[in-house]
């Protein structure tokens, strides 16, 4: 198989994966979609620090549009993206594999059939997004730090951009050539390139050393509930993407793509049970 489709395909698995994570635990108390101006409005019921977000099921009855619902999932969660799908990335394409004592014994990583690249992340400024998405109320800072992977072709000298949460900005294509990507949304490179070694709870790791973000009760249970669900979702990958996942051809790839897709979301809906018990385990502790 040409070593572009299987990267076209990671790339697509990486975006599919990570909506089908934030269809299942969405976090945001949102109560309109509007779409007016060449602007998506999402209007949200803003809560304290002092209460626990919501975390269940995308409310599907917002909105019939496909684009305005992925753009609501991953708003602001390009950070979070690149945590929670770095050992899915690594399962996919290679990389740098960190330890992860809490997972079984036999989710090991096999030996791979792989694409020869190099994966690093770059922090860049949308300079003209398509379709901008804003938070009402905000906090919603236009023209902010966006993350995706910069992957090289090392053998072939090429340079692309998979980026799983550009629906935001109104962007269809999850992978793009890097030029291309720079000079057609107008980027500033802010930070990186950087080497992809990240975790699933990598944001969550230095966001708890921010008193800012841990002066509540209710803070420190949404960033515990939400380390315990991605240590779920890392579970699934490594039981569920095997050697071969990207090879395949029509309808037996399509049927293997589904089948981890819809999978997902299965166990994904089970974890929000689960982090909850393991959860009150804990605050027994």
């Amino acid at each position: 198989m040409q070593q572009r489709k299987i990267l076209l395909r990671a790339a697509q698995v990486l975006k599919a994966a990570m909506l089908a994570y934030r269809e299942t635990v969405y976090d945001v108390d949102l109560t309109k979609i509007e779409y007016r101006d060449g602007v998506l409005y999402l209007h949200q019921s803003q809560r304290s620090v002092s209460s626990q977000s919501k975390r269940g099921p995308f409310p599907n009855h917002l909105t019939d549009n496909i684009d305005h619902k992925e753009a609501a999932l991953v708003k602001s969660q390009s950070t979070a993206a690149t945590a929670l799908l770095g050992p899915l990335t690594r399962k996919l394409l290679g990389g740098k594999k960190p330890f992860y004592p809490y997972l079984p014994k036999r989710a090991v990583t096999n030996k791979k059939l792989g694409v020869p690249l190099k994966i690093e992340t770059i922090v860049v400024n949308i300079g003209r997004p398509w379709v901008p998405t804003r938070l009402v109320p905000g906090p919603d800072i236009h023209g902010g730090p966006h993350t995706v992977l910069k992957i090289e072709r090392v053998e072939s000298n090429e340079t692309w951009i998979i980026d799983t949460t550009g629906c935001q900005y109104g962007f269809r294509d999850v992978l793009v050539p890097f030029g291309k990507y720079i000079h057609d949304n107008e980027c500033r490179i802010l930070s990186g390139p950087r080497i992809y070694d990240a975790c699933e709870t990598q944001d969550l790791d230095y966001l708890s050393t921010l008193y800012v973000f841990n002066k509540t009760k209710a803070q420190r249970q949404d960033m515990l509930l939400e380390r315990l669900t991605r240590h779920h979702f890392a579970v699934f990958v490594y039981m569920s993407v095997y050697d071969d996942f990207l090879m395949g051809f029509g309808a037996d790839y399509k049927r293997k793509f589904d089948h981890f897709v819809n999978g997902l979301k299965t166990h994904m809906v089970d974890s929000i049970r689960k982090a909850g018990n393991d959860f009150e385990d804990s605050e027994d502790d």
